[in-house]
């Protein structure tokens, strides 16, 4: 899974945690060792992610953390087959 923003947005997804593949098509930062709940990207930045979805088949829901964001219901879902 990749994301990319345009401006600075923690990612969340429910139910997965994910680990830090690339920023940037780079190394990942020091930060991003293990397993993560949230996220962070950045302005302009590209992040890949790997994730387990093995537990639930499905749909997910991801949303960013800015309270903005979180107060207007900006989510986004996705299914697991």
């Amino acid at each position: 899974m990749a994301f990319h923003r345009g401006s600075y947005h923690p990612i969340h997804v429910h139910l997965a945690h994910a680990q830090v593949l690339s920023r940037n098509r780079g190394a990942p930062r020091p930060s991003d060792v293990g397993l993560k709940d949230t996220v962070d990207l950045g302005p302009l930045e590209t992040t890949e992610l790997i994730m387990r979805f093995d537990t639930y088949r499905g749909r997910y829901v991801m949303h960013c953390h800015n309270l903005e964001h979180e107060d207007m219901a900006m989510m986004a879902n996705f299914t697991i087959v």
